[in-house]
């Protein structure tokens, strides 16, 4: 586009083809064809050129010295430029489309009976191995690219592997389930490098890596990425700002003094999910500790009262929910420093402590009814609860407690091998541990419970345990591009957002703190795209899919703490001091009001020095 420009305008008004005018209308006709042709297409064109008010000024400054046109024109670039800058900015990458049928497919039929398929066919009937297609693909130019599958899978969540070249490979590709065979959906792999040339896409069904389930195959679109799509920490902040004005515009119940369970919320209050509305204390408290509006101290103050009222009285029968809420109230009377708080955080850990007993070599229960199940939950929370009460009351049984805990966790629900925690012991009263049940909460209380105790003890044992914890986490529970997959309902909505809470922490702490900025970032990106961008700011089940149209209080409670850690982590990371990198759409103003500036100068160089010269031949 520049070298088009610079043939066309600017050889021709600097004189290599000889001065179309001459004196100041060189000048004045440069800065109108160069505002015209950034501008054109844009408001600069109609508003200010077509409702004739360029014309009118260039009439006004007509004949009058240089030192007044210089700076008039210099205003008429910055106008008629600025706007057509947004739809330089927006120009898309290159991409490209390969049609299912097109492919090389292996022992898998062709089909074209769905409705909505692109192309003149789909890939379906593949469930065994041996069967696969390879997508031969052309990248115009070194560089990352992200590849959009198209699928549809209505027989429930699929499965395969993915290589490309035989070098990359994903053992287990996850395709969500689309209900209807007629529903398509896309999966997306971010951040490829290819170099310029021919590459082999293989998509395979594969069942001694995880392949499984039936799925129809559409097509495969490759994106060419901009290197410049950065989100800036202004941009975050803003984010984390409406996730929570949603929040409480959306879900507060001024009569309940409480949130609401759903939204829309049609009798969604039978259920009282008292540990939901712990969180939402930790929730209003963060962005009180981002923003310090004493507001969200008095709404999260207001919060407790309310829940108090429907509890009558801070504890229950269940020992993981009593956790919670000491988490939540504990952080509110940091800052209220209220006596009323303070006497229900140590109200409900003298309860806490009663749930702790020999059944399966210690322990705390699940809750007061099953005192031989034991679970993470009620475990991992209690060692930050015990060492957070250590440090502000500095009691040593405290401390003793943490310890003893966590040591009955990690030798009974973690996986020595992986660091995976496992969900609980004895459920079923078998006395068999749950090692199928693997949630993202378990792996953040756990990680979050020994950074306390590393923290508190300078012991690196505590912290060599976590970074086990997190490397096994993001491998379990993350797809291909870095973002968590779990999507599950009710209760399940809370628990990424308690995981991105502690692996904020750990970042925070300066542990692993470039990784996880970027995990969490990236996370915070992508659930912000699945927002409608007309409609209300909330989140849904999935941080990779839109959300439904019923969203739970536990799953906006996710996606609200998902966009406070990530703004929280952007202000404290070295990358983003003085507001970060530029995002692209400004940087790209900037680069394009550089050059005109030095065109601008340019131009007027040439005119002095045509000028000089008349006057010395005369």
């Amino acid at each position: 586009m520049l070298r088009l420009f610079l043939r066309g305008r600017l050889v021709y008004y600097l004189g290599f083809e000889g001065l179309k005018y001459e004196g100041l209308t060189t000048v004045f006709s440069f800065c109108y064809e160069l505002a015209l042709y950034f501008g054109i297409g844009g408001w600069a064109y109609n508003n200010i050129i077509g409702g004739g008010y360029l014309k009118n000024t260039f009439r006004r400054l007509f004949g009058v010295s240089v030192f007044k046109t210089i700076p008039s024109c210099f205003l008429l670039i910055v106008v008629s430029l600025t706007p057509g800058l947004f739809a330089i900015a927006q120009e898309k990458e290159w991409e490209a489309i390969y049609d299912a049928s097109k492919d090389s497919s292996h022992n898998i039929s062709i089909e074209n009976t769905e409705k909505g398929h692109t192309g003149s066919g789909y890939i379906a009937g593949w469930n065994e191995d041996g069967s696969y297609v390879d997508i031969n693909i052309e990248i115009p130019e070194n560089g990352n690219y992200t590849l959009v599958i198209r699928y549809s899978a209505a027989a429930g969540q699929a499965i395969r592997y993915l290589s490309i070249d035989d070098n990359y490979e994903w053992d287990q590709l996850h395709f969500d389930d689309t209900e209807e065979w007629d529903d398509w959906s896309t999966v997306s792999i971010k951040e490829l490098y290819f170099k310029e040339g021919h590459h082999t896409v293989s998509l395979i069904f594969d069942a001694s890596k995880g392949s499984d389930n039936w799925l129809n195959y559409d097509q495969l679109m490759v994106v060419q990425e901009n290197t410049e799509d950065m989100i800036d920490l202004e941009t975050m902040q803003t984010r984390a700002n409406k996730a929570q004005a949603s929040l409480y515009e959306n879900f507060w119940n001024n009569e309940l003094k409480m949130f609401n369970n759903a939204y829309e919320c049609n009798d969604c209050n039978d259920q009282f999910h008292y540990w939901w509305q712990a969180h939402a204390i930790d929730t209003l408290i963060d962005r009180y500790e981002r923003t310090r509006d004493d507001k969200y101290l008095h709404q999260a103050a207001e919060l407790f009262d309310g829940i108090v009222k429907r509890n009558q009285g801070i504890t229950n029968d269940f020992y993981d929910d009593m956790l919670w809420m000491g988490l939540a109230v504990n952080r509110l009377h940091d800052y209220t420093q209220d006596g009323e708080h303070k006497e229900a955080v140590l109200e409900l850990w003298e309860d806490i402590k009663t749930g702790w007993n020999d059944e399966n070599g210690g322990g705390i229960a699940w809750n007061k009814s099953q005192l031989d199940y034991k679970n993470t939950p009620s475990n991992a929370p209690a060692v930050i609860l015990a060492v957070r009460l250590y440090e502000k009351f500095e009691n040593e049984t405290d401390l003793e407690w943490a310890e003893n805990i966590y040591e009955w966790q990690k030798e009974t629900l973690v996986d020595p091998d992986t660091g995976i925690v496992w969900d609980g012991i004895n459920r079923e009263g078998d006395g068999n541990v749950d090692k199928n049940w693997l949630f993202t909460y378990n792996q953040g209380v756990f990680i979050g419970a020994s950074l306390e105790l590393y923290h508190i003890t300078d012991e690196s044992y505590y912290l060599s345990a976590a970074e086990k914890t997190i490397e096994s986490t993001m491998e379990e529970f993350t797809d291909a591009n870095g973002i968590i997959q779990e999507n599950d309902v009710g209760d399940g909505g809370l628990f990424k957002g308690i995981l991105i809470r502690y692996l904020s922490q750990m970042a925070l702490e300066g542990h692993l703190k470039t990784d996880l900025t970027d995990f969490i970032i990236e996370n915070a990106k992508s659930a912000w795209d699945q927002i409608s961008a007309e409609g209300d700011i909330l989140f849904g089940a999935s941080w990779l899919n839109p959300p439904d149209e019923n969203v739970e209080l536990s799953q906006q409670l996710s996606g609200t703490i998902l966009m406070e850690q990530a703004a929280l982590l952007m202000m404290a990371s070295d990358k983003f001091e003085d507001g970060g990198k530029l995002p692209s759409t400004a940087t790209h103003q900037f680069n394009y009001m550089v050059i005109g500036l030095m065109l601008i100068g340019t131009a007027i160089l040439f005119w002095f020095i045509k000028n000089w010269k008349m006057s010395k031949g005369t």
